[in-house]
């Protein structure tokens, strides 16, 4: 079993923890009974899962931390047991048994069908032209650098949690309720998060599970996730599309039938629930003019609880969308760029940016690399939108979670001005980026920014909201501060105003201002990428030559953003060809040697916020799986699943 040494046996080493570990189903539908010295369903009976979104429309029963006798997926936590430290704690994990009978009925005998939700828009159609097409988008994991880590501590009345997460003021709500305890009582401490990718988007059941039980026994409790652990139940992504399509000669798009199975998994997940399929829904036709009707079910299954990753939805429309626009240019012999722009939308919903600007220089850079590459040529063109508004998140989805972003600026008696916000650092360095945006508004390099704030209104990382909603409050908190500062000092020198501040501290207050903000319009990213890739003698497909443009609006630092943007298509890349979960321990992902030569192309139209910036943290990841297949394609070798498995 593979250990992660993290920040958490570092700072808990005196504070007096004991280590958990799990014991887990090694069937993926089994009853089961334990025996030994463990803490199982009946010690944890009494906590109810919490969610953020409206559970009403799901026909799915309440699922406890723990099973009370039935496993429903593979590696599903059944037991917990303690030891003073982590030798300790898998030894006596060890003396442990659990004892299984498989199972062959419903996972949940409320839901015979396996049915949780099902939506459709249905209506008629007809065109000169059909084809039918097929698209998996199988499991693959988020695999941060560093996997979940948990340290609870009791201290008094108060609850204090270490914790590795994207939306630390989120978990304190969802542990407020789950606990029947005021948030005052509960503390979040969040470190620099080593990668998240969404797989810390959520809290998950073993998280819950060990802050309900350090609670309930008034232990310290701390868990250390292997890299085991994460691959087999951190999972994300699962929809197949079974699609008919109509077109004509002329290359124009008339309909999209689309019948999409949503795997959920065993069961939804306190924040993500079913929420990627209904972005999938809203992103299919984010760029294209043609009729689009769908059955869409989510269903329960005998794999892990589904959860966000990067692009949340987005990869899987994109990839649909591409490859139909691929697939026509084929069955016309029409250019797979002019295809596009025969089936773009007059006018593009939101604040998108440069299109005809992207597109120029998609076609430019796609003639160049068909002259040097010839074959195995992909495109994708899309738009990312980002940062859902309250209406979006609350009004259409139900959820109790916002769309704003609140941050308070403030200054400091040795001159800084401090920017606080519940974002988390998952190396995208937001703090960074807000920090030069906040300095070039004042003209004033002293500007610091403090992350992972829970006493302030914010919902952390999530969406590629983070600087269109607390990089905006933090342009508009900063100018209502230099308004109050300039009664203070009309030149607004903030060196000379702290100085007087020292004088009398208790003034201090009045140079706080908190500012919230969030999109009034979908605000988005036009953006394209072209990927050139080869087949090796071996029968292996390599890449060699990834070109990304994206029209970015202003940016905090054009080096973070071009690295975001990298990383992201590196990742799609990856899930293209290598990550698959059936594959469990043998799990493999893209490293530098895998890495074709990136080239970066940024257009910097402002959009339509104090700022000018958009989002862009789950940009290139969500047309990268698209372009990589339409590149698999253009081989001649058919390929119309993720991961694209050429060599067995």
């Amino acid at each position: 079993m593979v250990w992660t040494i993290n920040y958490v046996d570092d700072i808990t080493v005196s504070d007096n923890y004991e280590y958990v570990a799990f014991i887990r189903s090694q069937l993926d539908h089994a009853k089961f009974s334990i025996s030994g010295k463990a803490f199982t369903y009946e010690d944890l009976k009494e906590f109810k899962i919490p969610t953020v979104y409206d559970k009403s429309s799901l026909r799915i029963p309440e699922v406890p931390l723990l099973p009370k006798y039935k496993a429903v997926y593979k590696f599903q936590p059944l037991a917990i047991v303690i030891g003073k430290d982590r030798y300790d704690t898998f030894d006596k994990a060890e003396e442990v048994e659990a004892k299984y009978e498989p199972y062959d009925g419903p996972l949940y005998e409320e839901v015979p069908d396996n049915v949780i939700y099902r939506d459709y828009k249905k209506g008629e159609v007809s065109s000169e032209k059909e084809f039918s097409l097929r698209v998996d988008f199988n499991r693959s994991s988020q695999y941060s650098m560093e996997p979940r880590v948990i340290a609870v501590k009791n201290q008094g009345d108060q609850l204090i949690i270490h914790l590795s997460t994207q939306i630390p003021t989120v978990v304190k709500m969802l542990v407020s309720e789950m606990l029947e305890i005021p948030q005052n009582r509960i503390s979040i401490v969040v470190p620099n998060v080593g990668g998240g990718f969404g797989l810390k988007q959520d809290i998950n059941y073993e998280e819950l599970s060990v802050i309900a039980l350090a609670f309930k026994l008034n232990k310290n409790l701390k868990w250390v996730e292997t890299r085991t652990e994460s691959i087999l139940t951190s999972q994300a992504r699962d929809q197949v599309h079974e699609l008919k399509v109509g077109y004509t000669d002329s290359g124009k798009l008339n309909y999209v039938l689309d019948k999409i199975t949503y795997n959920a998994g065993a069961h939804p997940l306190p924040f993500t629930g079913i929420s990627p399929l209904f972005v999938t829904l809203n992103t299919m036709k984010s760029l294209y003019n043609f009729e689009f009707y769908y059955d869409a079910e989510a269903k329960v299954s005998n794999k892990p609880p589904q959860g966000a990753y990067r692009g949340f939805g987005r990869p899987e429309a994109i990839l649909i969308m591409e490859r139909i626009m691929d697939e026509i240019a084929k069955r016309t012999k029409i250019s797979p760029i002019e295809v596009r722009k025969v089936n773009i939308k007059e006018k593009l919903e939101g604040d998108v940016g440069n299109l005809n600007g992207v597109i120029d220089k998609l076609y430019k850079k796609y003639e160049e690399m068909r002259r040097v590459y010839g074959k195995g040529i992909g495109i994708s063109l899309y738009v990312q939108y980002a940062a859902p508004n309250s209406e979006i998140m609350v009004k259409h989805e139900g959820s109790l979670i916002p769309g704003y972003e609140c941050v308070r600026a403030r200054l400091d008696l040795d001159g800084w001005i401090v920017i606080e916000t519940t974002l988390t650092n998952q190396g995208q360095r937001m703090d960074s980026s807000i920090r030069k945006l906040v300095s070039k508004e004042l003209g004033y390099d002293k500007v610091k920014v403090e992350l992972a704030k829970t006493n302030i209104n914010g919902y952390g990382v999530w969406a590629s909201r983070s600087m269109l909603t607390a990089g905006n409050a933090s342009i508009l908190a900063v100018r209502k501060l230099k308004e109050i500062a300039k009664k203070i000092d009309e030149s607004v020198d903030w060196e000379k105003i702290s100085r007087i501040m020292r004088q009398e501290p208790w003034k201090l207050k009045e140079l706080s201002v908190e500012e919230c903000y969030e999109t009034p319009e979908f605000v988005g990213t036009v953006s394209g990428q072209i990927i050139a890739v080869m087949k090796d003698d071996l029968g292996n497909v390599k890449p060699l030559y990834n070109y990304i443009v994206a029209d970015v609006g202003v940016t905090g630092d054009d080096e973070v953003v071009k690295g975001q943007l990298i990383g992201g298509a590196l990742q799609a890349i990856s899930g293209s060809f290598l990550e698959n979960t059936e594959d469990e321990i043998e799990y493999s992902i893209a490293t530098a040697v895998e890495a074709p030569k990136f080239e970066v192309e940024l257009l910097h139209t402002p959009s339509n916020t104090p700022a000018g910036v958009r989002g862009v943290g789950e940009n290139s990841i969500s047309g990268g799986y698209a372009s990589f297949i339409n590149a698999i394609n253009d081989l001649g070798l058919e390929c119309n699943s993720v991961p694209c498995r050429l060599v067995k």
